[in-house]
């Protein structure tokens, strides 16, 4: 389970929807420490919700926003380990991490954004390979995870 940290806050829709997404992360974490994984994954479902429309926006707030979507993902697929959804868990891990990396490498994306996704998409391919190493045989798991973590060397980056 990822805990909430102080973020700078931007744009003032921003700023919104991520004390939104901040206070749903909260009583997900709550409900969660409560073994309440339901409840838990309602709460982050709605968080997931609240941060998607952010993605890939204005410039500012990158880092943030896309550090929301991500713990929204991974928290999701810690409590849908803990019910025992091991193909709903592994499809978020996928998802997230899949994303990161479609945005690295997505030159049509603005630099602060793809280097977010980039910086980003190493603690989700951490988590997709603690996850292939439990279900070698999740086939979309295996896929995802030949996308590595695109580095900074490895695509160009404007200045």
């Amino acid at each position: 389970m990822q805990t909430v940290t102080q973020q700078p806050q931007h744009a003032l829709t921003q700023r919104d929807e991520l004390a939104s997404w901040r206070s749903l992360i909260t009583q997900g974490n709550q409900a969660f420490q409560s073994r309440n994984y339901t409840d838990a994954i309602a709460h982050y479902q709605q968080a997931r919700a609240y941060v998607k429309p952010l993605l890939f926006g204005a410039c500012e707030g990158a880092d943030a926003t896309i550090a929301a979507w991500v713990i929204a993902h991974l928290n999701l697929a810690d409590a849908c380990e803990q019910l025992d959804q091991s193909d709903e868990q592994g499809l978020l891990l996928c998802t997230a991490h899949e994303t990161l990396c479609w945005a690295a490498a997505n030159t049509h994306l603005a630099d602060d954004w793809r280097m977010a996704a980039w910086q980003h998409s190493r603690r989700t391919y951490a988590e997709l390979a603690r996850y292939a190493r439990r279900y070698p045989h999740h086939v979309p798991t295996c896929s995802a995870l030949f996308l590595g973590a695109v580095s900074p060397q490895e695509r160009s980056f404007s200045h």
